[in-house]
This record gives C-alpha cells, structure tokens and sequence, in this order.
C-alpha cells in the first residue's frame, strides 16, 4: 500500500466504524459530508507535516550555514578598531588636548601630552603603527600573541609586544626619549648599530650632538631631567644581556662623528636624518640632481637619501636609492640591510616583499635585522599559505630567536592544527 492510499484506508475505516455505531439505515448524504470532511482533513494534516518536514529540512540547512559563517568570522583576522577621545584632528593628526586618548579594540591604549601630535597608521588584527611627530605619548599595549605594535618617532622606531612606556620626541631639538615602565621594547633609529633592547626602568636618551646613551628612568610622573647623558659604561650594564641577532649598541661611537660634526661646523646628509630633517636631505638631492646622486652619490648619501624617502613616505624614492645601494655597493653591510628594508616597503604580503626578506636572511643569516626577517617572512608564508606551511619557519624561529619579537607569533602558530 503506498502512502497516497493509507489515508483512504483510514477513511473507510473509520466509515466502517461510524455505520457500525450508527444507526442502520444512515443519512447517505450526511455520510458523503462526512467522507468529504474527513478527507479534507487528512490532505490538510498531510501538507501541514510536508511543510513541517520541509521547515525542518531549511532549519538544518540555515544553521549549517550561520555555523560556516561564524567560524569563517571568527578565523578572519579583522583590523583593530579605535576610537579617539578628547582630541582636536588638524590634517589626520591627532592633536593632544588636557587629557587625549586612543583606546583600541583590544584593550590597548596610547594618551597624547596636551599640545602632542599624532597619527594612527598601518592597523591590523595585531597591532598599529603610532606615528608621533611631535610631544610625548604614553602608551600601554595589552600582550597578546602575534602582536605587531610600532611608534615612529622621526627617524626612532620603537617595536613593542606587551608594554607600558613613555616616548618622547622634540621635532625642533630632534631630542628622543623612551621611559620603559614595564615589559620590554627593541629601538632601532640612527647610529645604533642593530637593534637596542630596553628594560624595565631604563631611559634611553638620543639627540643629534649627544651620545645616545641608557640611564634609569625616573618614575612615571618626575620631572624630566635637563641633561640625562651619561657614559659608555651606563650602556653595558644597564641594557641588560641583548637577545641572539639583537646586539646593544656601544652607543659611545657615535658620539665621536656627533662631536666632530659639531666642531668643525660641517654637515652631511646622515646629519640631517638624524635630526629628523629628511625633507631636506631631499630637496639637497634634488638640487644636486637625482639621477646623479643614484649614479655617483657614496654610499653614507645613498643610505641617508633612503632613510629620508622612507620616512618622508616617498616610497618611489626609497626603493631607486636602496637598489642603487645594492647594485653599486654589494659588499657593504649597509648594502645587504638594503635588502631588508626593500622588504619594508614593498606591498604589505605581496611576493616581492617576501622574496627581499628571503634574500636578506640569505646574505645575513646572523645580522641586525634578521629576528625581524625572518618574523615577518614567517607571517607572510603563514598568511598566504596558513599553519601548515608557516610551521618549519615557526620552529626554526624559535630555534633561533627565542626571545625574538616573533616569538609569541611562533608559539601561536604551532599550536593550531593544520589548514
């Protein structure tokens, strides 16, 4: 019996049962009303329960689909948001007023000085780029795996996990201070060969006929001292032991040029990115011609003309003097670092970004800047290629660098399951 016919079986039994109740002589066309009724009834009873399987069968579906959607929404790697109070915005910048703040989606936040000026740049799901052009920013990052947080402080960048710190930067004096509160920070920036690492309580102060040196830092709140210099030997032993390929600058070097610099009234190029003015090492390079600098120009003017295109943002600019570097000066150290900061300012996760961070680590396995190579190649291979195919780069990560700025990334890494 098929499913079409067990309703009529039901209605001829139940007419069955109705006649053997009833009385014996019955109503034929009350018996055809109730037949009809009945029937209607049944073909009802039989669309409500299609449509209640077919209900059931979207629910199914639909939940299958918001499931898919979540778990793709809670893999995709969303941008930081922030949101800016009690400031003044004059061109994109941030102008700090009596009490600004930018708190951001993760619990971090950055407190502009009153009269500071600030940009938020470069936000990703891990971290931002704060740009301070001028004042004094405190700034406390909540740690979290994979964090990728920078302050460009004129030609100062300062990188950062989980940590609480003060920068200060004067565009006029081109004076640079960092207060380290809690965590740890890596200071790259002229004349410190590599990378600097800070800890708690230490101050690193740097101005352009100064040495750069580290002191203890006052607590947070005391009154800035005039003069916080002091001598070589306050670097060895405050900066603490330095990570594997993060050498502590023997800051003291550099103020013998700084001094001479000074005495003799002569200037140069690097000079002037030391002091944070990079427009005019470019317009020097201009007036010279371009085209002559890239051709002729040493190799101390090309990297200072790099140095002043990269921070000025002309990227352009950055990338003829940095290949010019390499192609005329190819033994040089500084020659092989072009290879790293062509990496920096190629299309963020674009394959020639990568191959340039592959080259440098290729030419200097052990250099200044191959904990930062070698992090950001494994966050490109990851983001391109996912866990799988980032993990060996994560493993020989943290072989290496252990302690490196890519670390927690690493660990992040290794711990998820294959995709």
């Amino acid at each position: 019996m098929t499913q079409d016919s067990k309703p009529d079986a039901v209605v001829e039994r139940m007419l069955f049962l109705a006649r053997q109740l009833g009385s014996k002589a019955p109503d034929e066309s009350r018996e055809r009303q109730f037949v009809a009724t009945l029937s209607e009834r049944m073909t009802a009873h039989r669309t409500q329960s299609k449509r209640r399987r077919q209900f059931a069968a979207l629910s199914v579906f639909a939940t299958a689909c918001l499931g898919l959607l979540l778990w793709f929404g809670v893999r995709a790697e969303n941008r930081l948001s922030y949101r800016v109070s009690d400031g003044a915005l004059t061109d994109g910048n941030i102008v700090g007023q009596a009490s600004t703040s930018v708190a951001f989606s993760d619990g971090s936040h950055v407190e502009l000085t009153k009269g500071a000026q600030a940009r938020i740049d470069e936000v990703t799901a891990h971290g931002a780029r704060v740009d301070l052009l001028d004042g004094q920013v405190s700034v406390d990052i909540v740690k979290a795996a994979g964090n990728a947080w920078f302050v460009q402080a004129g030609p100062y960048e300062v990188r950062v996990t989980g940590t609480a710190f003060d920068v200060r930067w004067s565009k006029e004096r081109a004076r640079f201070e960092v207060d380290l509160h809690r965590g740890s920070v890596v200071v790259t920036g002229p004349h410190i060969d590599g990378q600097l690492r800070l800890q708690p309580g230490q101050r690193l102060t740097s101005t352009p006929d100064s040495p750069s040196v580290v002191t203890r830092s006052e607590p947070p709140g005391a009154p800035l001292p005039a003069n916080s210099m002091s001598n070589a030997a306050d670097v060895a032993s405050d900066s603490g032991a330095p990570s594997e390929g993060e050498p502590v600058t023997d800051l003291s070097g550099a103020s013998v040029e700084r001094r001479d610099l000074a005495a003799t009234g002569s200037t140069s190029w690097s000079h002037w990115v030391a002091q944070g003015d990079f427009q005019r090492v470019l317009d020097a390079a201009q007036k010279r011609g371009l085209d002559h600098v890239l051709a002729i120009g040493t190799q101390t003017e090309l990297a200072a003309l790099a140095d002043a295109a990269r921070y000025g943002r002309n990227t352009q600019l950055a990338r003829r003097a940095l290949l010019a570097e390499r192609r005329r000066f190819p033994g040089a150290a500084a020659a092989r670092g072009a290879a790293f900061f062509l990496g920096g300012i190629e299309a963020d996760g674009s394959a020639a970004a990568l191959g340039w961070y592959e080259t440098y680590l290729a030419e200097s396995p052990a250099g200044p800047y191959a904990p930062q190579a070698l992090g950001r190649r494994m966050m490109l291979v990851h983001r391109r290629g996912g866990a799988a195919a980032s993990a060996p780069l994560a493993r020989e990560y943290l072989q290496r660098f252990a302690q490196g700025p890519y670390a927690s990334a690493a660990h992040k890494i290794l711990e998820r399951p294959s995709e």
